[in-house]
């Protein structure tokens, strides 16, 4: 009985040697298939697996540089050459903030006086998301618990009649519900158009398209629009700016 306790904790201790000792998640994969991570918590940061494809080409190869198209992944690998029958190693982090739902990224490593000029590499997974203080992409706060991603809406160079698109995001930072009303000054109405958020949940955010009509005659542009939270103005006003065009 004791030669067999030894026996297991033996083989328990050879198992355990031959995972990775920094304990990063390694992943074989080849460049037909797609190395798959799996959940990936938003909430838990960048996550980093090692990438294994062997070579299965009759002569070595000799990788130079590699291309990622996302910032969102980051890898590392050396330049060495890789023999016939060993495995080229990619160890990369992705990085899965304001990145939820299903993920799909692309790795294209390149090589020089080889069997081959690229091989491409892809990662799939599903990052699960969390929920982020609105002060991270709306950090202006207008008052009342409005809080919006730009303070001044610029149009930038524009001729008379000339229309131009802007998007800025806003958000109810109130604990409850609340109405939500931008105000737009009547001797400007007719150069804006944006539809009113109306009701808006605690915590709810959203994005609002405004269209600008530079007024004809042409000439420079200033005025502000007054939100409005359950009917109270807030202290702090969106400008609208443009300029004629020279």
């Amino acid at each position: 009985m004791k030669h067999r306790i030894l026996f297991l904790i033996a083989v328990i201790l050879g198992v355990a040697a031959c995972g990775p000792a920094d304990g990063i998640r390694t992943i074989r994969t080849t460049t037909q298939t797609e190395a798959d991570l799996g959940r990936i918590k938003e909430a838990d940061g960048p996550v980093t697996v090692r990438l294994l494809c062997k070579n299965d080409y009759p002569d070595t190869l000799y990788p130079v540089q590699l291309h990622t198209p996302c910032r969102c992944t980051k890898v590392r690998f050396d330049r060495k050459p890789v023999p016939p029958g060993e495995d080229e190693v990619l160890e990369l982090t992705y990085d899965p903030a304001y990145r939820p739902g299903l993920m799909m990224e692309s790795i294209d490593v390149y090589y020089r006086n080889s069997p081959v000029k690229i091989r491409n590499f892809v990662i799939k997974g599903e990052v699960i998301g969390c929920v982020h203080p609105i002060e991270e992409d709306r950090p202006y706060h207008l008052g009342e618990g409005l809080y919006t991603s730009h303070k001044v809406l610029h149009f930038g160079s524009r001729e008379a009649g000339q229309t131009a698109d802007m998007y800025f995001r806003y958000g109810n930072g109130n604990r409850k519900k609340a109405d939500i009303t931008f105000e737009i000054p009547r001797e400007w109405s007719s150069c804006v158009r944006m539809r009113q958020p109306g009701r808006m949940k605690a915590d709810e955010r959203d994005t609002l398209h405004v269209k600008f009509t530079m007024p004809s005659p042409a000439d420079t542009v200033e005025f502000a629009i007054q939100p409005l939270v359950n009917g109270i103005p807030t202290q702090e006003k969106l400008v609208v700016k443009a300029v004629p065009k020279k």
